[in-house]
């Protein structure tokens, strides 16, 4: 009966954690067109059946200048140009210093059409496919790895990338505040995750808090350091477009969301594992005190920290590689004027502000763990689980030994 209750509790919060990102998206739009296609431009899959001429133009030299390679392709894409054979053509240029190669027969590509003219263009090849097959390939590996924690993991996955692209990314481009929208995403995707993966639970709980609590932390510390270091949001080329035709986004408060969203995972991986690691320790004690497990928590956190604040530094130098060289290759690239670019700069803010929101999440949900596993209605909660997972793992284990009894003894004789 208790279990059946359980069920239906984790259900109604399941459907409520699905449901949140329905009512966002609906609340933010209020009926309002976010995405709007450009007129008379049309974008369309299809597969080169003919290379028809390849017409080069050449320099004083006889170097290639530029050259056209017309192709007849057969629309893949669903609509009225579906099953029709279209005739592009593809350019090459010279002054352009990467071209994609020419097409071939077989290759999948993408058309454009623009209005004014006549001819269709190559755009560049579909690769969305390569992404799917991966992208099934990880659920797969998920769903067989993890069983049950797997498929609970692509779930809270596809309600993340729901809560990104059709909450948070329509509310930047209506004009919402994008300080409020960033930490109200953040607070979801911590709660939905830790709920749907771990159900409902004082480790959930716990983890939770102390995420909060990081993410909360990471926002003040961007207020701070936006007073003193007077940032614009210029960080690349695409925020300057941005500026242009944006109609009034938030460009610096845009970096700041990004700091702040980008530092959720490893704030909450942080979280979950002091919160695990203390809920099997208060299992075990039985009756544990709230200063072993605070500090048994603090001395775990010691040994996570080197490993999730290199998970940041690499994963930002990674994704700032090309900035990063580009800047070193120019001649005045002193380390004066290296470290006081705004794009560097706000890579290392992203490092910064991430690793100490991971510093305070530490000792903040090693905290609140102690004080939740040393409730006398908490510890029964994880001594009763605790013990149905024990006899889950005795059971698997008689099973694994019958079967080995039977294959044959461990000296490798066969009975």
């Amino acid at each position: 009966m208790k279990n059946r209750k359980s069920l239906v509790v984790y259900a109604l919060l399941l459907a409520l954690c699905v449901l949140l990102p329905v009512l966002g998206f609906f609340g933010v739009t209020a009926g309002k067109e976010f995405y709007a296609p450009a007129e008379g431009i049309i974008y369309l899959r299809a597969k080169v059946t003919e290379v028809m001429e390849v017409s080069y133009d050449y320099g004083e030299d006889g170097e290639v200048l530029s050259a056209d390679t017309r192709f007849a392709a057969r629309v893949t894409s669903r609509g009225e140009y579906r099953g029709k054979t279209l005739e592009a053509v593809q350019n090459y240029s010279s002054f352009t210093p990467l071209n994609p190669r020419e097409v071939k027969v077989g290759d999948s590509v993408i058309l454009g059409h623009f209005e004014g003219v006549e001819m269709w263009n190559f755009i560049d090849y579909v690769r969305s496919d390569v992404l799917i097959v991966l992208a099934v390939f990880f659920a797969v590996l998920l769903a067989v790895f993890g069983r049950k924690k797997g498929f609970k993991t692509i779930l809270s996955l596809t309600l993340t990338l729901a809560a990104v692209f059709f909450v948070f990314i329509p509310a930047v481009i209506l004009g919402y505040n994008i300080y409020l929208w960033s930490v109200i995403i953040c607070l979801y995707m911590i709660v939905m995750t830790l709920t749907i993966v771990n159900g409902i639970s004082p480790m959930s709980l716990s983890a939770s808090v102390g995420c909060m609590g990081g993410v909360l932390v990471s926002l003040a510390i961007t207020f701070l350091t936006d007073y003193f270091i007077k940032i614009t949001g210029n960080s690349d080329s695409h925020s300057i477009f941005l500026v242009y035709i944006g109609d009034g986004i938030d460009i610096k408060a845009l970096v700041y969301a990004s700091i702040i969203i980008g530092s959720v995972g490893a704030v909450m991986d942080v979280a979950v594992d002091i919160s695990a690691s203390l809920k099997e320790l208060a299992y075990k004690l039985r009756t544990p005190s709230f200063m072993e497990l605070l500090r048994s928590g603090i001395r775990i956190g010691r040994d996570v920290i080197g490993t999730m604040s290199n998970t940041l530094v690499l994963a930002y130098i990674g994704g700032s590689m090309c900035s990063l060289l580009l800047y070193i290759y120019n001649n005045a690239a002193t380390p004066v004027y290296l470290f006081n670019i705004e794009s560097i700069v706000i890579e290392i803010l992203k490092i910064l502000v991430g690793s100490i929101g991971i510093l305070l999440t530490l000792p903040l949900t090693a905290l609140v763990s102690a004080w939740l596993y040393t409730r006398p209605a908490m510890l029964r909660h994880i001594l009763t689980e605790g013990q149905n997972g024990d006899t889950e793992r005795e059971s698997d284990s008689d099973a694994f030994s019958e079967e080995l009894e039977s294959a044959g003894s461990f000296d490798g004789t066969e009975k």
